[in-house]
C-alpha cells in the first residue's frame, strides 16, 4: 500500500497534519495507536468524561463510589471516554477522505524515496513517500521526590481496590488537572499543584469538581519536607515529567535517534535526520518552534512536502499541449 503522506499518531498536530494533507488531494493515511494515547487525547477524553460527570446528580456518582470498586470503575470510564473521542476523529478522517488504520506502527527502512512501516493491524507493507510522526507524549513520574514525599505515577491511582481519602497531583497540565477533577468528584479530598501560566478549561472544571489548586506546593499544604500535609504520605501523584511515545517505533531502522526524553530533534521545518520523515507537535525537543501552535506547525511541514513533490518543466507541458493539439 503505497501513500503520499502517512501520520503516525494521535496528538492535536497529527489531525491538523491528516486536514491538510486530505485537503491538498493527497492520498493520506492515518495510523492510530490503540493503547498508546498522546497527553492531548488524554485531556480531550478526561474533558468529556468530568464533562457529563458534572451534569450527572452527585447521588448517582456517590451510588457508583459505593457499590461498583471505583478503581475499576473509572478505569472503565476513562476507557470508554477514550473509545468515544477516537471514534469522533475516526468518522471525521473518513468523512474527509484519509484511510484510517488502528494499529502499532514501527518503522522498516527507507529507501528509493520511500519510507516503509509495518503496522501491526496489517499483514502488508505501508510505504509513503512522506510520514509525519505525531505520537505526542505521556506523563509519567520524575526521577526525583519532592522532599521527602514519594511520588508515583498517574496510572498507580487506578491500581488498587479503592481509592486514596486524599491525594495531591502535582503538575501535568489538563492530564493533571483532569485526573483530580475526575478522582474529586468520586469523594476523594483533592489538591492540584498547577502553573501560573497554565490556567485553561480543564482547570476551570477541576474547581468546579471541587479540587484545591495552588500555583506553589505551599498553597495547598504540600511543603518541599512534606510536614504539613502529612496525611498524603504515599498519594502524591506526579505528572511533571513527559516522555515522548517514541520507543516502540524503531526509529534506528531509518537512523534517527531520539533524545533521553523520547523526543525527536528536528530542523527549522520539521524533518528529521531521515529524508522526508518529519516530527511535529509534542513530540518535538529541544526547538523554539515547537511553541508554535498544531496548526501552523501542520502548515510548515506541508509546504516542506509541497515542494518537495517535483513538477513538470515548462517545456514539457508545451510539448504536451502541442501533442494533444
Amino acid at each position: 500500500m503505497d501513500y503520499d503522506v502517512a501520520v503516525i499518531g494521535n496528538d492535536e498536530a497529527a489531525f491538523e497534519m491528516l486536514c491538510l494533507s486530505a485537503a491538498s488531494k493527497r492520498r493520506t493515511l492515518a495510523i492510530l495507536p490503540e493503547s498508546r494515547h498522546s497527553a492531548w487525547l488524554v485531556g480531550q477524553g478526561l474533558r468529556r468524561l468530568i464533562s457529563d460527570l458534572l451534569v450527572d446528580r452527585t447521588a448517582q456518582r456517590q451510588a457508583m463510589y459505593e457499590h461498583a470498586g471505583t478503581p475499576k470503575l473509572l478505569q472503565t470510564l476513562i476507557r470508554r471516554a477514550f473509545v468515544e473521542e477516537i471514534s469522533e476523529h475516526v468518522q471525521m478522517l473518513e468523512n474527509i477522505g484519509v484511510d484510517v488504520m488502528l494499529g502499532e506502527a514501527r518503522f522498516i527502512g527507507s529507501r528509493d524515496l520511500m519510507v516503509s512501516l509495518g503496522v501491526s493491524c496489517s499483514r502488508e507493507t505501508v510505504k509513503a513517500r512522506h510520514l509525519v510522526i505525531g505520537t505526542g507524549v505521556r506523563q509519567t513520574a520524575m526521577h526525583r521526590p519532592l522532599g521527602l514525599m514519594p511520588f508515583h505515577r498517574p496510572e498507580s491511582l487506578f491500581t488498587g481496590r479503592h481509592l486514596p481519602d486524599t491525594a495531591c497531583v502535582v503538575g501535568g497540565g489538563d492530564v493533571g488537572a483532569g485526573l483530580s477533577a475526575l478522582i474529586s468528584l468520586f469523594g476523594v479530598e483533592t489538591r492540584h499543584v498547577a502553573r501560573h501560566d497554565n490556567e485553561s478549561v480543564m482547570h476551570e472544571l477541576a474547581g468546579a469538581a471541587g479540587v484545591q489548586i495552588g500555583y506553589h506546593p505551599a498553597e495547598v499544604g504540600l511543603s518541599q519536607f512534606g510536614a504539613p500535609f502529612t496525611k498524603l504520605h504515599a498519594d502524591v501523584v506526579d505528572c511533571r515529567r513527559c516522555v515522548g511515545f517514541t520507543d516502540h517505533l524503531s526509529l534506528d531502522t531509518i537512523n534517527v535517534e531520539p533524545d533521553e526524553n523520547g523526543q525527536l530533534w528536528c530542523a527549522s521545518n520539521f524533518e528529521t535526520w531521515c529524508s522526508g520523515v518529519f516530527g511535529i507537535g509534542d513530540v518535538v525537543g529541544f526547538s523554539p518552534d515547537t511553541a508554535l501552535h498544531p496548526s501552523i506547525q501542520a502548515e510548515r511541514v506541508m509546504s516542506s512536502i509541497t515542494r518537495s513533490v517535483p513538477r513538470p518543466h515548462l517545456m514539457n507541458s508545451f510539448v504536451r499541449a502541442a501533442t494533444a493539439g
